[in-house]
């Protein structure tokens, strides 16, 4: 008698859902998800620059912004709020390092989220619309 292990049921691991695909089997994005944003960070320098910013573009990461309720227990916000931080700097927005957190103040996040949003309208990765009167 042989044990096997595993789902029998075919439902997927608790706690994960299904993940749709397309036809060519690639996951579908999720509202507020592009790739072509996440993609446009690497090489790019890094925008929050906090005191232990490491100053190197090849770390460089679209960090999401978790504030004002973007977002719950486990999701990511939209794409657009979000900001380029090199691995120092994602670490102290994350506050996964405690000599680094704290470092981190609402002006920062401000001036390094007006500034990834000019460089992604630069790209023509954003855009703003015209509004009409």
């Amino acid at each position: 008698m042989s044990a096997r292990f595993g789902n029998l049921s075919g439902k997927p691991p608790l706690g994960l859902k299904h993940q749709p695909q397309t036809r060519d089997g690639k996951r579908k994005a999720k509202p507020g998800e592009c790739h072509a944003i996440r993609q446009s960070a690497r090489g790019e320098a890094c925008t929050l620059r906090l005191p232990c910013c490491n100053g190197d573009p090849a770390t460089t990461v679209l960090a999401h912004l978790r504030l004002f309720g973007t977002a719950g227990m486990g999701q990511k916000p939209a794409d657009y709020a979000a900001v380029y931080a090199c691995h120092a700097c994602h670490d102290a927005l994350d506050r996964r390092d405690m000599m680094t957190a704290g470092q981190c103040g609402m002006e920062d996040i401000l001036r390094a989220l007006l500034e990834t949003h000019r460089r992604l309208a630069a790209k023509a990765l954003l855009h703003m619309g015209r509004l009409e009167p």
